[in-house]
């Protein structure tokens, strides 16, 4: 594909980089009274502030079939390919916090200007646990979750509707497109999974289901916020205990909480 592409969202041309990489203090404020982490929060900021106007190297691929497309394909029509993508300085940003369960609506879309934060439930990799996300990779085929920073690219149609490329910029994540992690819905992801009955046990799930390593959200909510943060957001996958190691891109792991009684 080889395309470079400038990332940026039309409401920033009103807005200076400064008021969106460094909210003032009452909109940072805003933010964490919403129930986002501070630590996943402070890294936000200071990533865009760090990184904003770079561009990136991607390790990519074409299909044959289809060489124009961010479609996947099976992996003997692929063509290994080099694109480049800038990040520049968006309004809404994303923070997973695969540091709670699945039960609880840890996908954050933050409105860096005004403050304004909306919680989604969101899925997480079947290798990367149940209802606790507990073991994270960069490795191919491991369908595990990748912690680190994403840059939002353009959506395709696929088996779940619309469907979110997304590019990883560090070494815990620089293997997303050609794994194919993607932001999509899935019909288990929701309140009404979580209380249905799994058929081998009899019980409620009690849980989402799990993904092959992509983040997945509601059916309903993946149309509604995909079209918000295509093309040039930032999203970061985000666990409290395992930043720095996951940066090998080897598999990281940590217990699962212990239920409370």
């Amino acid at each position: 594909m080889k395309v470079q592409f400038a990332l940026v969202c039309t409401l920033l041309s009103l807005m200076t980089s400064a008021a969106v990489a460094a909210p003032s203090q009452a909109v940072y404020n805003k933010i964490l009274a919403q129930g986002v982490p501070q630590d996943a929060l402070n890294r936000m900021i200071h990533f865009l502030d760090e990184n904003r106007g770079r561009s990136f190297q991607q390790s990519t691929y074409d299909c044959a079939r289809w060489p124009d497309s961010i479609r996947p394909c099976d992996e003997s029509e692929r063509r290994p390919s080099t694109d480049v993508v800038t990040l520049e300085s968006p309004q809404e940003v994303v923070i997973i916090d695969f540091t709670e369960a699945s039960t609880t609506r840890r996908f954050y879309l933050i409105d860096l200007k005004t403050g304004d934060v909306i919680r989604y439930y969101v899925a997480h990799g079947k290798g990367t646990g149940t209802n606790y996300a507990t073991k994270f990779s960069n490795i191919k085929d491991s369908k595990q979750t990748s912690l680190g920073f994403y840059l939002t690219g353009g959506v395709y149609s696929g088996s779940y509707g619309k469907t979110l490329r997304m590019y990883g910029l560090q070494s815990s994540n620089d293997q997303a497109y050609n794994r194919d992690i993607v932001l999509h819905g899935a019909w288990y992801v929701g309140e009404d999974f979580i209380k249905s009955k799994n058929p081998k046990t009899g019980q409620p799930f009690g849980r989402l289901g799990v993904s092959w390593g992509c983040p997945a959200l509601s059916l309903a909510m993946a149309s509604k916020v995909i079209p918000q943060i295509q093309k040039g957001s930032v999203v970061l996958h985000y666990h409290r205990d395992l930043m720095e190691a996951a940066m090998s891109g080897n598999e990281v792991s940590i217990n699962e909480p212990q239920r409370r009684k």
